[in-house]
């Protein structure tokens, strides 16, 4: 055994036959009962743990009381209604607390009906204050295309939300809507 070198590999060069390494078997662990456990676990943990419970944020509002209130020349404010199939009708104010007859407007031509309008009360010296009532029927997609075309308007931006409450409806069915 002194000539034989165990570190090289056999040369081959006929001396004795060549032995076959064994394979060694592996160590096999079997994962089921592991994956067993985890689910059990798992389903534990779930069914034990505490939902978060959505925060609500209370909101303290400010009483509006008559003397915070904003008194604003009628002749400045223009309307904008619109009916519950999306029709936009425009209501200009008069100073004498009266509105114009409507005028059916397409979302296309808002933007420069309502420039038009702006420049005639910038004309005047007046200001420019368009107060939105939106039917709650009407389809979201209308609205936010009305707020697109007051955006890129070249006005000056004073806007107001309000209910549309039963006579602003009754002034809607009134001009078509």
């Amino acid at each position: 055994m002194s000539g034989t070198d165990f570190d090289t590999p056999d040369s081959g060069q006929g001396r004795g036959k060549q032995h076959k390494k064994q394979k060694v078997a592996g160590v096999r662990i079997d994962m089921t009962p592991m994956v067993d456990v985890i689910m059990l676990l798992l389903t534990f943990f779930m069914l034990t743990t505490t939902l978060s419970k959505p925060q609500v944020m209370k909101i303290n509002l400010p009483k509006g009381e008559e003397k915070d209130k904003l008194k604003v020349d009628a002749g400045t404010v223009v309307f904008l209604r619109t009916s519950e199939t999306g029709n936009i009708y425009l209501f200009k104010g008069n100073s004498d607390n009266t509105e114009d007859p409507a005028q059916k407007v397409e979302l296309k031509d808002l933007k420069a009906k309502l420039e038009s309008m702006a420049a005639a009360n910038k004309a005047k010296e007046l200001d420019f204050l368009l107060l939105l009532k939106f039917n709650r029927k009407m389809k979201y997609k209308t609205m936010v295309g009305i707020l697109d075309e007051i955006n890129l308007a070249n006005i000056e931006k004073k806007y107001a939300f309000l209910k549309m409450e039963e006579e602003d409806i009754k002034k809607v069915t009134d001009a078509g809507g």
